[in-house]
C-alpha cells in the first residue's frame, strides 16, 4: 500500500492508497454531488455569487476526498498546498493507470 505525507497549513495529511471498492464509492459520491453542481441555476447570480458557489463546491470535494481537512484548513491553505495534495492522491492511487495510459499514448 502506497502513501505520501503532504503538509497543508499546520496539518500533515497522510494520503493513503485506497482499495478499488473505496475509489468506486468515492467517485459515486463525487459524481452525484457534481451533477447537482452542474444543475445550479446561475441566472440572476453576480460574479461574487458564482465564485462563492465554485469555492464551496471545491471545499466540499476536497473534504470528501480528505476528511481530515476542515473548510477552515482549506480557507487558510495556499493553492500550491491543495495542488500538492491532489497530486499526491493521484500518484498514490493511480500510478499504475498513469503508466498504462502513457504507454498507450506512445502507440498512438
Amino acid at each position: 500500500m502506497k502513501n505520501k505525507a503532504v503538509k497543508v497549513g499546520d496539518k500533515e495529511i497522510f494520503v493513503v492508497e485506497r482499495r478499488i471498492k473505496e475509489l468506486k464509492e468515492l467517485f459515486k459520491d463525487f459524481s452525484e454531488s457534481f451533477k447537482g453542481f452542474l444543475e445550479t441555476d446561475l441566472k440572476d447570480k453576480n460574479t461574487d455569487d458564482i465564485v462563492d458557489i465554485i469555492v464551496n463546491e471545491m471545499e466540499n470535494k476536497i473534504t470528501l476526498i480528505f476528511p481530515q481537512l476542515t473548510t477552515e484548513d482549506i480557507d487558510n491553505a495556499y493553492p500550491s498546498e491543495i495542488s500538492a495534495l491532489v497530486e499526491a492522491f493521484v500518484d498514490v492511487n493511480f500510478t499504475g493507470a498513469k503508466k498504462v495510459i502513457s504507454q498507450v499514448m506512445r502507440l498512438a
